[in-house]
């Protein structure tokens, strides 16, 4: 226990971790990472939604190209199925690289998760070390006060 003096006011701290810095920055560090992680997964989405996007629009396509409109101008629609078949083709490069830096961001968060962890048990470790120390010492001051009660209480039957 350590009591700090403010002038007329007297502050006790009960107990105070040391690494207590460390854990705000590591659990700083995880909410950083949290939200990295969940830009990534939203880029994840995105390029799904696009890719979906360009089959729907190939499909139309290749509907529209066996209609009278479609076959009076061929070439138009062929060179619009070749453009959305190169933009799948980039959608789906994209959309591998995203994973993986999906999967990278992920494992950091995972490590992240893990070293705050390690140091929240240690923190609980030595609030529970303090809060027995603090028990004992609370313990020999009650005896304390005990055995000087009782001589106290001894003399005063020997001077009665």
């Amino acid at each position: 226990m350590e009591i700090i003096s403010l002038g007329w006011v007297k502050v006790v701290i009960l107990f105070k971790y040391r690494l207590e810095k460390v854990l705000n920055l590591r659990e700083q560090e995880l909410e950083k990472v949290k939200a990295e992680f969940q830009e990534a997964a939203n880029r994840v989405h995105q390029i799904e939604a696009q890719i979906h996007e360009n089959r729907h629009q190939q499909t139309e396509a290749q509907k529209t190209l066996m209609t009278p409109k479609g076959l009076r101008s061929p070439n138009l629609y062929i060179n619009r199925l070749k453009y959305l078949k190169n933009e799948l083709e980039k959608l789906e490069k994209e959309l591998i690289q995203a994973k993986e830096a999906l999967v990278e961001v992920r494992q950091r968060m995972l490590e992240a998760q893990q070293k705050m962890e390690t140091l929240k048990r240690h923190k609980q470790k030595k609030k529970e070390e303090y809060d027995r120390e603090e028990a004992r010492k609370e313990e020999i001051e009650l005896n304390e006060m005990a055995l000087i009660m009782r001589r106290m209480k001894e003399d005063q039957n020997a001077n009665q």
